[in-house]
């Protein structure tokens, strides 16, 4: 393995453990590993449009908004507890209905 190949695998090792313990918030840990793999030189500046897929981080971040408002509005709450009265108290049904729910 050449220097760039262990700085590169640090860093992803790096930004693994900080986002497994939660030490600093997911998306600081990992946008500071981006710019540390750009700033060393490891991904030229050149390609990083050909790494980016825009269609993908628009959609996770559309999905992101989504997600954010409907868990403040109480709707996964809600929808927990609808589906954990319908099996009333089965653990069979509650195992099946959460499965269906959650896919």
């Amino acid at each position: 393995m050449n220097a760039q190949e262990v700085i590169a695998l640090a860093v992803f090792l790096g930004v693994y453990a900080f986002i497994i313990t939660e030490k600093i918030h997911r998306t600081v840990a990992a946008m500071v590993g981006a710019s540390v793999v750009l700033l060393v030189g490891i991904v030229p500046w050149e390609k990083v449009p050909e790494y980016l897929d825009l269609g993908t981080i628009l959609l996770l971040a559309g999905m992101m908004v989504v997600v954010n408002v409907a868990r403040e509005s109480g709707l996964f709450e809600y929808i927990a507890i609808k589906t954990a009265k319908l099996s009333k108290g089965d653990p069979m049904k509650v195992l099946l209905l959460f499965s269906v729910v959650t896919a």
